[in-house]
């Protein structure tokens, strides 16, 4: 995205901000040319820099398009969130309950059709310390996304994103000191956290009508390509598709987000690990490579924050080597893959 600059006081300048030229100290750089400021150069600026102008970049109108397109899916996401959260403080999922998951279902499809940052937003936000109700919508966005690179009709749409808002129902079932544990949990532990696919299950198999692609979406979205899944244990062909798909939004979900027992992951680490257990036979490769490629041409034309603290744009993007993508900075290629020092932290 093309930038403005625009003069403005210390006092003005915000976090988040980036520098579009070097800010001079007595002839000695104290802040280079497309910095991210921080709020420990903030900090810096302010005891050192202190009453002066400083140049940033300013977002033009398609920029301001894309904030508000961004704050829109926010609010969209909380609301869908918050539908979800109590439609399962109900208990039990009945014929009621499954027409109101549809209706918030179709509403869901609807907006991410409508709005072109939901997926900038998904990758940015993560779904947090939340890891039932808006990790749940966030999954079913990121299947959407996924189905739809891979060619799914709208019924096939519907009903993963219909299973996905569904797939983490059991969890309201398990005790709340395990599911906000901060620390580790142990193993007796984690064998009940893994009764809550079939939980999710138990709730929906009795339903009339129920579509068989959704339940099984939802008992299976655990299960792994090598049988090291639960909680059948099946391998391969055994898995619906559809429960491979849910796999990789909820995995991507997961590492994306900040938990209470960890931070998350780098913007492309998080792309390495699907990488990683596609290629170790859990999730499946060929719609990991789908979801990985839908994920690098968003990332192509991106502003990205590099561990230096410049700024800059990726121009091109390599699945074999995912973390290292060639940046132009300031009229200059940094090219990752030679740069060895340098990462990408930060989407803008």
């Amino acid at each position: 995205m093309e930038l403005n600059k625009k003069y403005i006081n210390l006092e003005d300048l915000k976090v988040g901000m980036i520098t579009s030229k070097e800010i001079m100290v007595d002839n000695t750089v104290l802040v280079g040319k497309n910095i991210y400021i921080t709020k420990g150069i903030l900090n810096k600026l302010i005891q050192f820099y202190p009453g002066k102008k400083i140049w940033v970049y300013a977002p033009k109108e398609d920029n301001q398009k894309e904030i508000e397109e961004l704050k829109e899916v926010q609010s969209e996401f909380k609301t869908v969130s918050e539908n979800i959260k109590d439609i399962f403080s109900e208990n039990n999922i009945n014929l009621k309950t499954t027409s109101e998951i549809s209706k918030y279902s179709v509403e869901l499809e609807k907006f991410i059709r409508s709005n072109k940052s939901v997926l900038k937003s998904l990758i940015i936000n993560g779904s947090n310390e939340d890891t039932i109700y808006t990790h749940s919508v966030n999954v079913a966005s990121l299947s959407y996304l996924i189905g739809k690179w891979h060619g799914y009709d709208d019924k096939m749409l519907h009903n993963l994103v219909y299973a996905s808002l569904l797939h983490d129902f059991g969890k309201t079932k398990i005790d709340e000191n395990i599911i906000n544990k901060k620390d580790p949990i142990t193993k007796d532990e984690y064998d009940i956290l893994k009764t809550h696919s079939s939980l999710s299950y138990n709730a929906v198999k009795t339903i009339p009508y129920i579509n068989r692609d959704i339940a099984f979406g939802i008992l299976l979205h655990h299960e792994r390509n090598d049988g090291s899944g639960y909680p059948l244990g099946i391998t391969g062909d055994k898995i619906p598709e559809i429960a491979k798909i849910i796999a990789i939004a909820d995995v991507f979900d997961a590492i994306n987000s900040n938990r209470l027992y960890k931070k998350k992951k780098k913007p492309f680490e998080s792309l390495q690990e699907i990488k990683d257990e596609s290629l170790k036979g859990k999730l499946d490769y060929t719609l990991c490579n789908t979801f990985l490629n839908g994920l690098l041409n968003f990332y192509v034309g991106q502003e990205v924050v590099l561990s230096n603290g410049e700024v800059g744009r990726i121009v091109q993007m390599d699945i074999n080597n995912i973390s290292k993508p060639l940046i132009l900075c300031d009229e200059k290629f940094i090219d990752l893959k030679t740069e060895k020092d340098l990462t990408v932290t930060k989407i803008l």
